[in-house]
């Protein structure tokens, strides 16, 4: 095996395992653990029991959340079902997603939508709703660094 390659699969597990020592990672879904744990830190978010619910990830109040997030450098686009099951959607956006928009620093961005929107930005496919470029073409809602420590 290419050493770099080797090296790179030892950092990544051994961060999973941190991040699962930590709590941020509940289950295989650990994109989605660490989605739905930035919501927790950005917005309060509360995942009832600690999981997500069937159509949503959390409640913000009395809005139930559904949280989706993208790092994929390649053209991999954002999935949501039927936005019936959710009060908003909240988008978030990885440092290395090719969703972003040009020019932003930060880390992440979070983008919030409301069920219409979602219908009206997203595109209508067999089974739910995929949202290219053009579903982030507006303002984000909040943007968040990581931190070196």
């Amino acid at each position: 095996m290419d050493k770099d390659v080797s090296a790179a699969l030892g950092e990544f597990f051994s961060g999973q395992r941190k991040l699962n020592q930590l709590g941020v990672i509940h289950s295989r879904d650990y994109i989605g653990d660490i989605g739905r744990y930035l919501c927790q830190q950005v917005y309060g978010m509360e995942v009832p029991g600690g999981r997500p619910q069937p159509g949503y990830d959390g409640m913000i109040g009395p809005s139930r959340v559904a949280v989706r997030i993208n790092n994929c450098p390649t053209g991999t686009p954002v999935r949501i079902a039927e936005p019936t099951e959710f009060d908003e959607l909240i988008v978030i956006l990885g440092p290395h997603c090719f969703l972003r928009p040009e020019g932003v620093a930060s880390d992440f961005i979070f983008y919030r939508f409301t069920p219409d929107e979602a219908r009206e930005r997203f595109k209508a496919t067999n089974g739910g709703y995929v949202g290219g470029r053009n579903a982030f073409d507006r303002g984000y809602d909040k943007a968040l660094n990581l931190v070196s420590v």
